[in-house]
């Protein structure tokens, strides 16, 4: 039993430490085994950033090396303005990505002879956003306290709070977690300690394009 190693021929990256634990833990309640050396399981790389996961000969190295490549990025405000700067990356290269993301995530052949390239935007696909709004959508349908969560983060807002309206779920959402049992636990270990559920459409969605990328 061992974990993915960073030599493995199948990889993903992610911008972040949250990204990545997200990632795993999500896989892991959904059965996935990390530790099962039987199998090629891909090592996931931290970009530090989506400048550097989006840098042109990062992904163009990447592309030449690994017979199984992901990327995971947030959209941010605008979906469109990363799809079309990893879309023009990829046609530098001979790669066609579609006009626009897809639901389900993208699948397209890779550079190497039978390898395959997959591409998630974060939350899903469709809205701007991040992994704290992939993750908000496994907060337990009807919670009272997270609607106290978005309510209390709103009204700091309005009385001066620092934090940027952009911010404002992953402020809630930070918040929600600090009124747990476990208070303030990472997004990777509240999914773990089913603080979390991980059965959302987006999560599902996301759960069955990672085993399409790398099966």
């Amino acid at each position: 039993m061992s974990k993915p190693d960073p030599s493995s021929p199948y990889q993903m990256i992610v911008e972040g430490p949250d990204d990545k634990h997200t990632i795993i833990h999500l896989l892991k309640r959904h059965g996935y085994n990390w530790e099962d050396s039987t199998t090629t399981r891909p090592y996931i790389h931290e970009a530090k950033g989506v400048a550097r996961l989006l840098h042109k000969p990062s992904i163009t190295s990447a592309l030449k090396s690994y017979r199984r490549l992901a990327l995971v990025f947030d959209a941010d405000g605008v979906l469109a303005n990363r799809w079309h700067q990893l879309k023009d990356i990829l046609e530098g290269e001979g790669l066609s990505l579609p006009a626009t993301p897809e639901p389900d995530g993208a699948i397209l052949p890779g550079l190497l002879p039978e390898s395959r390239l997959g591409v998630w935007v974060m939350p899903d696909n469709a809205q701007p956003g991040r992994i704290e709004e992939f993750v908000e959508k496994l907060v337990p349908p009807n919670d009272g306290i997270w609607a106290h969560a978005r309510k209390t983060t709103a009204e700091a807002l309005s009385q001066g709070a620092r934090l940027r309206q952009q911010d404002h779920v992953k402020g809630a959402l930070y918040a929600w977690l600090a009124w747990q049992e476990d208070p303030g636990v990472r997004l990777g270990i509240a999914l773990t300690n089913q603080v979390l559920r991980h059965d959302s459409p987006e999560a599902q969605r996301f759960v069955a394009w990672f085993h399409r990328c790398f099966s």
